[in-house]
């Protein structure tokens, strides 16, 4: 019986490094990065809908999901591009 390994890394380099530390940093910061400008650049109520819009890149960094990747045949769940130890 054949013991499967859990530890190979899928996808591509970008992949890998949105699914990293690093990646789940950038999004936050995107997603904080669009709260700040949405609430300083536009007039209401556009400002609130852009800045709640904000919310998704900082909910898919922190629970360190992609909701974009299954476009291109990638992984919902981000862990998927980590090996596991």
């Amino acid at each position: 019986m054949a013991i499967q390994d859990d530890t190979q890394k899928t996808g591509n380099w970008f992949e890998r490094l949105m699914a990293s530390g690093y990646g789940r940093l950038i999004r936050v910061g995107m997603g904080v990065m669009v709260i700040a400008l949405a609430l300083v650049l536009l007039e209401a109520p556009a400002r609130y809908v852009v800045a709640a819009l904000g919310l998704i890149p900082i909910g898919a960094g922190v629970l360190n999901l992609c909701p974009v990747a299954p476009v291109w045949g990638g992984h919902f769940i981000g862990a998927k591009y980590c090996g596991r130890k």
